[in-house]
C-alpha cells in the first residue's frame, strides 16, 4: 500500500484527495468516488493527477483526507 495524494484542477476548483490505496488507478478512482460523494463533482478519470507521497504504508485502502478550494 501507499499513501497518494490527488488532484483535479478546473477553471475555478481544485479538488484534492490524501488516500491510501494498493495502485495508482485505484487512487484515482477512490478520489473520483469521494469527491462525488461530497458534491465537488468526479471529473474524468484523466483529468486527475496522481502522486505517491509515502511508500509501503500499513493498513486499509481508506480515504484520508478530500476537500476542494476556489482556482
Amino acid at each position: 500500500m501507499n499513501k497518494y495524494t490527488c488532484t483535479r484542477i478546473s477553471i475555478s476548483d481544485i479538488v484534492y484527495a490524501t488516500l491510501v490505496a494498493e495502485s495508482e488507478d485505484r487512487a484515482r478512482e477512490m478520489a473520483m468516488a469521494e469527491a462525488t460523494k461530497r458534491g465537488y463533482g468526479a471529473g474524468r478519470p484523466r483529468s486527475w493527477s496522481v502522486r505517491v507521497l509515502e511508500e509501503g504504508v500499513e493498513g486499509p485502502a481508506q480515504i484520508l483526507d478530500c476537500g476542494n478550494r476556489e482556482a
